[in-house]
């Protein structure tokens, strides 16, 4: 069942992760986001998403990335996808995601890799995940 909330911030979309691990990818919230910020689908873009993983969980956290890590690096249409951890607030991580054009993100959504982290994610998840689009000048 839909257990966790998925939101994206500017603007707050809110879905749940298994739901998202499901649904065509173009029909993808992340997906709908970036066609609202940018102008040219087919030039490059990047993502900041901001996630807070449960006290305890941030190994974990890290192990259900790795396998998504690797294997989106090797996509034809992923310019970088790193997870990065603040040294400050040790819980808190911020995945810079950067693709060729939004067929490349809707392609990178249909992979299986990103589906199961969709779907493990949240189990190690505290709160809103949070994305911001920024445009390649």
């Amino acid at each position: 069942m839909l257990t966790r909330l998925f939101a994206l911030a500017l603007p707050v979309l809110a879905l749940p992760l298994a739901l998202a691990a499901e649904e065509k990818a173009a029909d993808h919230p992340v997906v709908v986001l970036v066609k609202s910020k940018v102008k040219d689908t087919s030039k490059p873009f990047a993502l900041l998403v901001t996630l807070q993983a449960k006290e305890g969980k941030e190994k974990d956290l890290e192990a259900a990335f790795a396998p998504c890590l690797a294997a989106t690096k090797k996509e034809p249409g992923c310019i970088s996808y790193e997870l990065n951890r603040d040294p400050d607030h040790p819980s808190t991580y911020v995945m810079y995601e950067k693709f060729k054009s939004v067929k490349a993100l809707t392609d990178h959504l249909d992979q299986a890799h990103t589906k199961k982290l969709l779907k493990d994610i949240g189990a190690f998840t505290d709160g809103e995940i949070k994305a911001k689009v920024y445009t390649v000048p």
